[in-house]
Protein backbone atom coordinates (compact mmCIF):
# COMPACT_ATOMS: atom_id res chain seq x y z
CA UNK A 1 0.00 0.00 0.00
CA UNK A 2 2.83 2.11 0.70
CA UNK A 3 5.38 3.81 -2.33
CA UNK A 4 8.14 3.02 0.01
CA UNK A 5 9.54 6.70 -0.99
CA UNK A 6 13.04 7.80 0.86
CA UNK A 7 13.91 10.96 0.37
CA UNK A 8 17.67 12.51 -0.20
CA UNK A 9 20.02 13.15 3.56
CA UNK A 10 18.40 15.99 5.02
CA UNK A 11 21.19 18.45 6.22
CA UNK A 12 18.48 19.78 8.56
CA UNK A 13 17.57 16.35 10.09
CA UNK A 14 21.34 15.46 10.60
CA UNK A 15 21.92 13.55 6.79
CA UNK A 16 19.14 11.13 7.79
CA UNK A 17 17.18 9.59 4.72
CA UNK A 18 13.48 9.85 5.49
CA UNK A 19 10.88 7.20 4.70
CA UNK A 20 8.32 9.66 3.12
CA UNK A 21 4.85 7.21 3.05
CA UNK A 22 2.44 7.64 0.61
CA UNK A 23 -0.44 5.69 -0.39
CA UNK A 24 -0.28 2.77 -3.65
CA UNK A 25 -3.96 1.89 -3.59
CA UNK A 26 -7.03 2.77 -4.91
CA UNK A 27 -7.69 5.38 -2.39
CA UNK A 28 -4.24 6.76 -2.15
CA UNK A 29 -2.76 8.62 0.82
CA UNK A 30 -6.72 8.53 2.12
CA UNK A 31 -5.67 4.64 2.75
CA UNK A 32 -3.13 5.64 4.99
CA UNK A 33 -3.18 8.80 6.56
CA UNK A 34 -4.98 9.71 10.56
CA UNK A 35 -8.21 10.75 9.14
CA UNK A 36 -7.97 14.59 10.87
CA UNK A 37 -10.17 16.71 8.75
CA UNK A 38 -10.31 20.34 9.20
CA UNK A 39 -9.96 23.38 6.06
CA UNK A 40 -7.53 25.73 7.04
CA UNK A 41 -7.63 29.35 8.12
CA UNK A 42 -9.32 32.75 6.16
CA UNK A 43 -6.02 33.85 5.67
CA UNK A 44 -4.72 31.39 4.48
CA UNK A 45 -6.63 31.18 1.40
CA UNK A 46 -6.43 34.91 0.79
CA UNK A 47 -2.74 33.93 -0.40
CA UNK A 48 -4.15 31.63 -2.23
CA UNK A 49 -6.11 33.81 -3.83
CA UNK A 50 -3.80 36.39 -3.77
CA UNK A 51 -0.78 34.00 -5.64
CA UNK A 52 -3.04 33.21 -8.09
CA UNK A 53 -5.08 36.45 -8.56
CA UNK A 54 -8.01 34.80 -8.74
CA UNK A 55 -10.91 35.29 -5.78
CA UNK A 56 -12.43 32.06 -6.62
CA UNK A 57 -9.83 30.74 -3.97
CA UNK A 58 -11.04 33.39 -1.07
CA UNK A 59 -12.43 31.03 1.73
CA UNK A 60 -16.42 32.11 1.60
CA UNK A 61 -16.22 31.22 -2.01
CA UNK A 62 -14.58 27.59 -1.62
CA UNK A 63 -16.71 26.72 1.16
CA UNK A 64 -19.61 25.27 -0.93
CA UNK A 65 -17.07 22.82 -2.24
CA UNK A 66 -15.72 22.02 0.95
CA UNK A 67 -18.77 20.95 1.84
CA UNK A 68 -20.14 19.34 -1.21
CA UNK A 69 -17.66 16.72 -0.66
CA UNK A 70 -18.38 15.81 2.58
CA UNK A 71 -21.96 14.23 4.73
CA UNK A 72 -21.13 15.16 8.22
CA UNK A 73 -22.55 13.51 11.16
CA UNK A 74 -22.71 15.79 14.79
CA UNK A 75 -20.56 13.72 17.66
CA UNK A 76 -22.35 11.23 19.71
CA UNK A 77 -21.94 11.79 23.09
CA UNK A 78 -23.80 8.78 23.93
CA UNK A 79 -21.17 7.10 22.81
CA UNK A 80 -18.29 9.23 23.47
CA UNK A 81 -19.54 9.07 27.43
CA UNK A 82 -17.31 11.86 28.18
CA UNK A 83 -18.77 15.17 29.37
CA UNK A 84 -15.23 17.34 29.99
CA UNK A 85 -14.52 16.49 25.98
CA UNK A 86 -17.47 17.99 24.98
CA UNK A 87 -17.59 18.98 20.87
CA UNK A 88 -17.90 22.44 19.70
CA UNK A 89 -18.25 22.84 16.69
CA UNK A 90 -20.59 25.24 13.52
CA UNK A 91 -23.09 23.28 11.96
CA UNK A 92 -23.00 26.05 9.23
CA UNK A 93 -19.40 24.71 8.00
CA UNK A 94 -21.43 22.14 6.76
CA UNK A 95 -24.61 21.04 4.24
CA UNK A 96 -27.17 18.45 4.20
CA UNK A 97 -26.94 17.70 0.67
CA UNK A 98 -23.12 17.52 1.11
CA UNK A 99 -21.09 14.45 -0.80
CA UNK A 100 -20.52 10.62 -0.05
CA UNK A 101 -17.34 11.23 2.16
CA UNK A 102 -18.19 10.41 5.78
CA UNK A 103 -17.11 13.31 8.40
CA UNK A 104 -17.85 12.75 11.84
CA UNK A 105 -16.33 12.32 15.26
CA UNK A 106 -14.82 9.33 17.29
CA UNK A 107 -17.29 7.51 19.04
CA UNK A 108 -14.33 7.15 22.00
CA UNK A 109 -12.43 9.43 23.98
CA UNK A 110 -8.78 8.85 25.82
CA UNK A 111 -9.33 9.77 28.86
CA UNK A 112 -5.68 11.10 29.20
CA UNK A 113 -6.77 13.50 26.12
CA UNK A 114 -8.99 15.37 28.53
CA UNK A 115 -5.90 16.17 30.72
CA UNK A 116 -4.84 18.00 28.16
CA UNK A 117 -7.14 19.90 26.93
CA UNK A 118 -6.71 21.31 30.39
CA UNK A 119 -3.20 22.01 29.60
CA UNK A 120 -3.76 23.45 26.65
CA UNK A 121 -6.39 25.80 27.97
CA UNK A 122 -4.22 26.65 31.08
CA UNK A 123 -1.56 28.01 28.71
CA UNK A 124 -3.63 30.30 26.92
CA UNK A 125 -5.22 27.78 24.13
CA UNK A 126 -8.69 27.33 24.96
CA UNK A 127 -11.18 25.20 23.31
CA UNK A 128 -12.64 26.80 19.86
CA UNK A 129 -16.55 27.74 20.20
CA UNK A 130 -16.57 26.82 16.41
CA UNK A 131 -13.98 24.21 15.83
CA UNK A 132 -11.81 24.41 13.17
CA UNK A 133 -13.77 24.12 9.63
CA UNK A 134 -15.24 27.41 9.57
CA UNK A 135 -11.83 29.08 8.51
CA UNK A 136 -10.62 29.79 12.48
CA UNK A 137 -7.57 28.06 14.08
CA UNK A 138 -5.08 30.32 15.61
CA UNK A 139 -4.41 30.29 19.56
CA UNK A 140 -7.54 27.68 19.83
CA UNK A 141 -7.80 23.99 21.20
CA UNK A 142 -10.45 21.26 19.75
CA UNK A 143 -11.83 17.89 19.16
CA UNK A 144 -11.27 17.39 15.76
CA UNK A 145 -13.61 15.22 13.17
CA UNK A 146 -11.79 12.27 11.37
CA UNK A 147 -12.94 11.03 8.08
CA UNK A 148 -14.82 8.08 9.80
CA UNK A 149 -18.43 6.09 8.98
CA UNK A 150 -19.98 6.63 12.49
CA UNK A 151 -22.50 3.42 12.25
CA UNK A 152 -19.56 1.80 11.64
CA UNK A 153 -16.25 3.12 12.81
CA UNK A 154 -14.43 2.23 10.18
CA UNK A 155 -12.32 4.56 7.57
CA UNK A 156 -14.10 6.38 4.78
CA UNK A 157 -11.42 6.84 2.18
CA UNK A 158 -11.22 8.32 -1.47
CA UNK A 159 -12.26 4.99 -2.58
CA UNK A 160 -15.45 3.72 -0.25
CA UNK A 161 -16.68 6.97 -0.93
CA UNK A 162 -16.17 8.76 -4.06
CA UNK A 163 -14.75 5.83 -6.05
CA UNK A 164 -17.21 2.94 -5.33
CA UNK A 165 -20.10 5.85 -5.77
CA UNK A 166 -18.18 6.46 -9.34
CA UNK A 167 -18.83 2.58 -9.88
CA UNK A 168 -22.11 2.59 -9.45
CA UNK A 169 -23.54 5.25 -10.94
CA UNK A 170 -21.34 5.57 -14.15
CA UNK A 171 -19.78 3.83 -16.40
CA UNK A 172 -16.45 4.31 -15.22
CA UNK A 173 -13.51 2.09 -15.85
CA UNK A 174 -10.73 1.25 -13.10
CA UNK A 175 -7.13 -0.30 -14.16
CA UNK A 176 -5.86 -1.41 -11.08
CA UNK A 177 -1.89 -2.87 -10.72
CA UNK A 178 -1.46 -0.38 -13.60
CA UNK A 179 1.19 2.46 -13.52
CA UNK A 180 1.21 5.15 -16.09
CA UNK A 181 4.36 5.93 -17.79
CA UNK A 182 4.35 8.93 -19.52
CA UNK A 183 1.63 11.24 -21.12
CA UNK A 184 1.41 10.94 -24.72
CA UNK A 185 0.80 14.01 -27.01
CA UNK A 186 -0.16 14.99 -30.58
CA UNK A 187 2.11 17.96 -30.84
CA UNK A 188 0.84 20.00 -27.49
CA UNK A 189 -2.22 18.18 -26.81
CA UNK A 190 -2.72 15.46 -24.25
CA UNK A 191 -4.32 12.69 -25.94
CA UNK A 192 -3.45 10.07 -23.64
CA UNK A 193 -1.29 8.02 -21.27
CA UNK A 194 0.96 5.12 -21.91
CA UNK A 195 0.66 2.09 -19.07
CA UNK A 196 1.87 -0.77 -17.84
CA UNK A 197 0.38 -3.43 -15.73
CA UNK A 198 2.86 -6.73 -15.48
CA UNK A 199 5.29 -5.57 -17.33
CA UNK A 200 3.14 -5.49 -20.34
CA UNK A 201 2.87 -1.99 -22.18
CA UNK A 202 -0.33 -0.58 -23.52
CA UNK A 203 -1.91 2.86 -23.99
CA UNK A 204 -5.07 4.41 -22.63
CA UNK A 205 -6.62 7.11 -25.14
CA UNK A 206 -8.36 10.13 -23.81
CA UNK A 207 -10.68 12.22 -26.53
CA UNK A 208 -11.08 15.34 -24.25
CA UNK A 209 -8.36 15.86 -21.21
CA UNK A 210 -5.74 13.61 -19.04
CA UNK A 211 -5.97 14.28 -15.35
CA UNK A 212 -3.29 13.95 -13.33
CA UNK A 213 -3.75 13.08 -9.95
CA UNK A 214 -0.17 11.72 -9.10
CA UNK A 215 0.47 13.12 -5.89
CA UNK A 216 3.04 15.69 -4.46
CA UNK A 217 5.85 13.43 -5.68
CA UNK A 218 4.75 11.54 -8.64
CA UNK A 219 2.68 14.23 -10.36
CA UNK A 220 5.96 15.95 -10.88
CA UNK A 221 7.85 13.31 -11.76
CA UNK A 222 5.74 12.26 -14.19
CA UNK A 223 5.19 15.68 -15.86
CA UNK A 224 9.21 15.42 -16.31
CA UNK A 225 9.39 12.21 -17.83
CA UNK A 226 6.59 12.91 -20.05
CA UNK A 227 8.51 16.67 -21.72
CA UNK A 228 7.52 18.91 -18.81
CA UNK A 229 9.71 20.75 -16.86
CA UNK A 230 12.91 22.57 -16.58
CA UNK A 231 14.71 22.24 -19.89
CA UNK A 232 18.28 21.39 -17.93
CA UNK A 233 16.59 18.55 -16.41
CA UNK A 234 14.93 17.01 -18.78
CA UNK A 235 17.93 17.67 -21.69
CA UNK A 236 20.18 15.78 -18.75
CA UNK A 237 17.84 12.41 -19.30
CA UNK A 238 17.85 12.73 -23.39
CA UNK A 239 13.76 13.78 -22.74
CA UNK A 240 12.40 16.19 -25.57
CA UNK A 241 11.17 19.55 -23.87
CA UNK A 242 7.82 19.61 -24.90
CA UNK A 243 6.56 22.62 -21.66
CA UNK A 244 9.77 24.05 -20.08
CA UNK A 245 8.36 24.44 -17.09
CA UNK A 246 11.16 25.72 -14.49
CA UNK A 247 8.38 25.34 -11.51
CA UNK A 248 7.90 21.55 -12.02
CA UNK A 249 9.41 19.64 -8.90
CA UNK A 250 10.03 22.87 -7.25
CA UNK A 251 8.30 25.05 -4.07
CA UNK A 252 8.33 22.30 -2.06
CA UNK A 253 6.36 22.47 1.26
CA UNK A 254 6.39 20.21 4.37
CA UNK A 255 5.65 20.17 7.41
CA UNK A 256 8.06 19.35 10.17
CA UNK A 257 7.46 16.93 13.18
CA UNK A 258 8.71 16.30 16.63
CA UNK A 259 7.40 15.68 20.30
CA UNK A 260 8.06 15.96 23.91
CA UNK A 261 6.70 12.37 26.56
CA UNK A 262 5.99 12.33 29.48
CA UNK A 263 4.91 9.26 32.32
CA UNK A 264 1.16 9.71 33.26
CA UNK A 265 -1.38 7.56 35.58
CA UNK A 266 -4.43 8.20 33.75
CA UNK A 267 -5.37 5.30 31.87
CA UNK A 268 -4.19 5.33 27.54
CA UNK A 269 -5.71 4.46 24.21
CA UNK A 270 -2.80 1.80 24.01
CA UNK A 271 -3.56 0.45 27.02
CA UNK A 272 -7.37 -0.32 26.60
CA UNK A 273 -5.46 -2.17 23.39
CA UNK A 274 -2.46 -4.33 24.39
CA UNK A 275 -3.94 -5.50 27.62
CA UNK A 276 -6.01 -8.79 27.42
CA UNK A 277 -8.78 -8.06 29.29
CA UNK A 278 -9.32 -4.43 28.04
CA UNK A 279 -8.22 -5.36 24.49
CA UNK A 280 -10.91 -8.02 24.81
CA UNK A 281 -13.36 -5.11 26.54
CA UNK A 282 -12.41 -2.93 23.33
CA UNK A 283 -12.84 -5.70 20.85
CA UNK A 284 -16.77 -6.21 21.97
CA UNK A 285 -17.56 -2.38 21.73
CA UNK A 286 -15.89 -1.99 18.60
CA UNK A 287 -18.12 -4.79 17.26
CA UNK A 288 -21.53 -4.35 18.80
CA UNK A 289 -21.89 -0.84 18.28
CA UNK A 290 -19.44 0.76 16.58
CA UNK A 291 -17.59 2.50 19.90
CA UNK A 292 -14.50 1.93 22.20
CA UNK A 293 -11.00 2.44 21.74
CA UNK A 294 -11.00 0.76 18.47
CA UNK A 295 -13.41 3.46 16.76
CA UNK A 296 -11.19 6.22 17.79
CA UNK A 297 -7.79 7.48 15.91
CA UNK A 298 -8.17 11.92 16.19
CA UNK A 299 -8.77 13.34 19.26
CA UNK A 300 -7.15 17.20 19.99
CA UNK A 301 -5.35 19.51 18.40
CA UNK A 302 -4.28 23.03 18.91
CA UNK A 303 -3.03 25.94 16.95
CA UNK A 304 -1.01 28.86 17.67
CA UNK A 305 1.32 31.61 16.64
CA UNK A 306 4.65 31.66 19.11
CA UNK A 307 3.74 33.52 22.09
CA UNK A 308 5.99 36.44 24.09
CA UNK A 309 8.48 36.04 25.95
CA UNK A 310 9.89 32.68 23.40
CA UNK A 311 9.12 34.93 20.44
CA UNK A 312 11.32 37.70 21.93
CA UNK A 313 14.34 35.47 21.28
CA UNK A 314 13.73 35.42 17.18
CA UNK A 315 16.44 37.23 15.26
CA UNK A 316 14.79 40.30 13.12
CA UNK A 317 15.27 38.24 9.88
CA UNK A 318 13.24 35.38 11.27
CA UNK A 319 10.42 37.60 12.16
CA UNK A 320 10.44 39.52 9.17
CA UNK A 321 10.12 36.34 7.23
CA UNK A 322 7.47 35.06 8.99
CA UNK A 323 5.54 38.08 8.55
CA UNK A 324 4.74 37.06 4.37
CA UNK A 325 1.99 34.83 6.19
CA UNK A 326 -1.20 36.21 7.02
CA UNK A 327 -2.14 37.15 10.60
CA UNK A 328 -4.53 34.16 11.35
CA UNK A 329 -1.86 31.84 10.07
CA UNK A 330 -0.83 29.68 12.92
CA UNK A 331 3.16 28.85 13.05
CA UNK A 332 2.76 25.33 14.96
CA UNK A 333 0.19 22.69 15.23
CA UNK A 334 -0.11 20.94 18.67
CA UNK A 335 -1.01 16.90 18.09
CA UNK A 336 -1.71 14.83 20.90
CA UNK A 337 -1.61 11.38 21.58
CA UNK A 338 -0.73 8.57 24.34
CA UNK A 339 1.47 4.97 24.45
CA UNK A 340 3.00 2.78 26.44
CA UNK A 341 5.63 2.18 27.93
CA UNK A 342 7.42 -0.96 26.77
CA UNK A 343 9.60 -1.90 29.95
CA UNK A 344 7.09 -0.69 32.58
CA UNK A 345 3.68 -1.11 30.60
CA UNK A 346 3.15 2.81 32.83
CA UNK A 347 1.07 5.05 30.09
CA UNK A 348 2.75 7.46 28.55
CA UNK A 349 1.30 11.11 27.60
CA UNK A 350 2.71 12.70 24.09
CA UNK A 351 2.88 16.66 22.38
CA UNK A 352 3.89 16.34 19.07
CA UNK A 353 4.66 20.21 17.10
CA UNK A 354 4.22 20.29 13.54
CA UNK A 355 5.73 23.42 11.98
CA UNK A 356 2.74 24.84 9.59
CA UNK A 357 4.53 28.14 8.53
CA UNK A 358 7.87 26.83 7.11
CA UNK A 359 9.76 28.95 4.77
CA UNK A 360 12.44 26.31 3.92
CA UNK A 361 11.95 25.05 0.17
CA UNK A 362 12.46 21.88 -1.21
CA UNK A 363 12.36 20.08 -4.52
CA UNK A 364 11.34 16.60 -6.44
CA UNK A 365 13.57 15.74 -9.50
CA UNK A 366 14.00 12.38 -11.82
CA UNK A 367 16.88 10.67 -11.48
CA UNK A 368 16.09 8.43 -15.19
CA UNK A 369 13.90 8.94 -17.98
CA UNK A 370 11.94 5.76 -16.85
CA UNK A 371 8.60 6.33 -14.27
CA UNK A 372 9.89 3.00 -12.20
CA UNK A 373 12.99 4.87 -11.15
CA UNK A 374 11.93 6.38 -7.69
CA UNK A 375 11.59 10.38 -7.88
CA UNK A 376 14.50 12.03 -6.27
CA UNK A 377 12.77 13.72 -2.90
CA UNK A 378 14.50 16.54 -0.47
CA UNK A 379 12.48 17.78 1.84
CA UNK A 380 15.22 20.66 3.15
CA UNK A 381 13.71 20.60 6.87
CA UNK A 382 15.21 23.30 8.38
CA UNK A 383 17.22 25.42 6.06
CA UNK A 384 15.68 28.50 5.33
CA UNK A 385 18.19 31.46 4.91
CA UNK A 386 16.90 33.45 8.02
CA UNK A 387 16.70 30.27 10.54
CA UNK A 388 13.14 30.90 11.19
CA UNK A 389 12.49 27.55 10.94
CA UNK A 390 14.87 26.49 13.81
CA UNK A 391 13.90 29.40 15.63
CA UNK A 392 10.37 28.09 15.56
CA UNK A 393 11.10 24.93 15.98
CA UNK A 394 12.91 25.66 19.20
CA UNK A 395 10.33 27.42 20.57
CA UNK A 396 7.62 24.82 20.09
CA UNK A 397 9.97 22.67 21.75
CA UNK A 398 10.52 24.56 24.98
CA UNK A 399 6.24 25.20 24.86
CA UNK A 400 5.18 21.69 25.27
CA UNK A 401 6.75 21.55 28.73
CA UNK A 402 5.11 24.18 29.62
CA UNK A 403 1.27 22.61 28.87
CA UNK A 404 2.73 19.37 30.71
CA UNK A 405 3.71 21.61 33.63
CA UNK A 406 0.44 22.72 34.47
CA UNK A 407 -0.84 19.21 34.89
CA UNK A 408 1.95 17.87 37.15
CA UNK A 409 -1.06 16.02 39.60
CA UNK A 410 -0.84 12.90 36.35
CA UNK A 411 2.59 13.04 35.77
CA UNK A 412 4.37 10.43 37.13
CA UNK A 413 7.83 10.99 36.50
CA UNK A 414 10.51 13.52 34.56
CA UNK A 415 10.08 14.08 31.12
CA UNK A 416 11.10 11.15 29.14
CA UNK A 417 11.97 12.61 25.25
CA UNK A 418 13.84 14.99 25.15
CA UNK A 419 15.26 14.20 28.64
CA UNK A 420 15.73 16.57 31.70
CA UNK A 421 19.31 16.68 30.88
CA UNK A 422 18.47 17.99 27.10
CA UNK A 423 18.13 21.53 28.32
CA UNK A 424 20.67 24.17 26.15
CA UNK A 425 19.45 25.30 22.50
CA UNK A 426 21.99 23.74 20.95
CA UNK A 427 21.08 20.10 22.45
CA UNK A 428 17.19 21.05 22.07
CA UNK A 429 17.79 21.94 18.27
CA UNK A 430 20.20 18.69 18.10
CA UNK A 431 16.98 16.38 19.20
CA UNK A 432 14.77 18.44 17.00
CA UNK A 433 17.07 17.54 14.29
CA UNK A 434 18.19 14.05 15.24
CA UNK A 435 14.17 12.94 15.71
CA UNK A 436 11.84 14.63 13.52
CA UNK A 437 10.13 12.88 10.97
CA UNK A 438 7.74 14.14 8.59
CA UNK A 439 3.49 14.54 8.82
CA UNK A 440 3.59 13.81 5.45
CA UNK A 441 1.58 16.60 4.30
CA UNK A 442 4.09 17.75 1.43
CA UNK A 443 2.63 19.52 -1.35
CA UNK A 444 2.81 22.24 -3.77
CA UNK A 445 5.37 20.95 -6.62
CA UNK A 446 3.44 21.37 -9.33
CA UNK A 447 2.47 25.22 -8.17
CA UNK A 448 -0.51 27.03 -9.34
CA UNK A 449 0.00 30.90 -10.37
CA UNK A 450 -0.38 33.21 -13.37
CA UNK A 451 0.74 33.03 -16.38
CA UNK A 452 4.54 34.36 -16.87
CA UNK A 453 5.24 33.53 -12.93
CA UNK A 454 8.59 31.98 -12.87
CA UNK A 455 7.34 29.62 -10.70
CA UNK A 456 3.89 28.53 -11.78
CA UNK A 457 3.19 25.02 -13.46
CA UNK A 458 -0.86 25.20 -13.56
CA UNK A 459 -3.23 28.21 -13.84
CA UNK A 460 -6.00 28.48 -11.95
CA UNK A 461 -8.10 26.07 -13.14
CA UNK A 462 -5.39 23.36 -13.03
CA UNK A 463 -4.55 23.14 -16.52
CA UNK A 464 -0.41 22.63 -16.98
CA UNK A 465 0.84 25.89 -19.04
CA UNK A 466 2.47 25.19 -22.46
CA UNK A 467 0.52 22.43 -23.51
CA UNK A 468 -3.10 21.69 -23.80
CA UNK A 469 -5.09 18.65 -22.48
CA UNK A 470 -3.75 18.30 -19.24
CA UNK A 471 -4.41 19.55 -15.55
CA UNK A 472 -3.10 18.70 -12.40
CA UNK A 473 -5.41 17.92 -9.36
CA UNK A 474 -4.29 17.22 -6.44
CA UNK A 475 -1.80 19.10 -3.14
CA UNK A 476 0.92 19.29 -5.86
CA UNK A 477 -1.04 22.18 -7.67
CA UNK A 478 -1.70 24.00 -4.81
CA UNK A 479 0.47 27.00 -4.82
CA UNK A 480 0.60 26.70 -0.71
CA UNK A 481 0.04 24.39 1.92
CA UNK A 482 -2.53 25.90 3.98
CA UNK A 483 -1.65 25.15 7.74
CA UNK A 484 -4.48 22.54 8.32
CA UNK A 485 -4.59 18.79 7.65
CA UNK A 486 -4.60 18.91 4.02
CA UNK A 487 -7.12 16.22 2.68
CA UNK A 488 -10.13 18.31 3.46
CA UNK A 489 -8.20 20.70 0.91
CA UNK A 490 -7.93 17.83 -2.16
CA UNK A 491 -11.26 16.86 -2.00
CA UNK A 492 -12.54 20.64 -2.28
CA UNK A 493 -9.69 21.38 -5.20
CA UNK A 494 -10.88 18.11 -7.14
CA UNK A 495 -14.92 19.57 -6.64
CA UNK A 496 -13.74 22.84 -8.02
CA UNK A 497 -11.83 21.78 -10.77
CA UNK A 498 -14.61 19.72 -11.92
CA UNK A 499 -17.03 22.41 -12.22
CA UNK A 500 -14.05 24.51 -14.03
CA UNK A 501 -14.03 21.26 -16.38
CA UNK A 502 -17.52 21.19 -16.39
CA UNK A 503 -17.56 25.37 -17.55
CA UNK A 504 -14.50 24.59 -19.72
CA UNK A 505 -16.18 22.13 -22.13
CA UNK A 506 -13.56 20.70 -24.75
CA UNK A 507 -10.66 23.40 -23.81
CA UNK A 508 -8.37 23.09 -21.61
CA UNK A 509 -5.48 25.67 -22.50
CA UNK A 510 -4.32 26.78 -19.48
CA UNK A 511 -4.25 31.56 -19.65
Amino acid sequence: MDWDLLSTPQMGANNRRIHYAQGKTLSGSSALNSMAYHRGSAGSYQLWADKTADDSYTFQTLLPYFQRSCAFTPPNETKRQTPNATVRYDPRAFSAAGGPLHVSYSNWVDPALTWLQRAFAAIGLPVSDVGFNSGSLINRTAWIPSTIDPLTGERSSSQTSFLEQALTNSNIVVYTQAQATKILFRSVVANGVSVTTNGVPYTISANKEVILSAGVFHSPQLLMVSGIGPRATLEKFSIPVLSDLAGVGQNLWDQLLFGVSRPIDVPTQVQYLTEPALAAKAADMFFSNASGPLSSLNGMIAFEKIPQPLRANFTRAALESLEQFPPDWPEVEYATGTSVSPTTEAGIALIKAALLAPLSRGNVTIASADISTPPVINMAWLTDPAGADAQVALAALKRMPQAFSTIANITTGPELAPGTNVTSDADLLAYIRNTSGPLWHAGATCAMGRQGDPGAVVDPRARVFGVEGLRVVDLSAAPLVPPVHPQAIVYMLAEKIADDIRRDGASAVAR
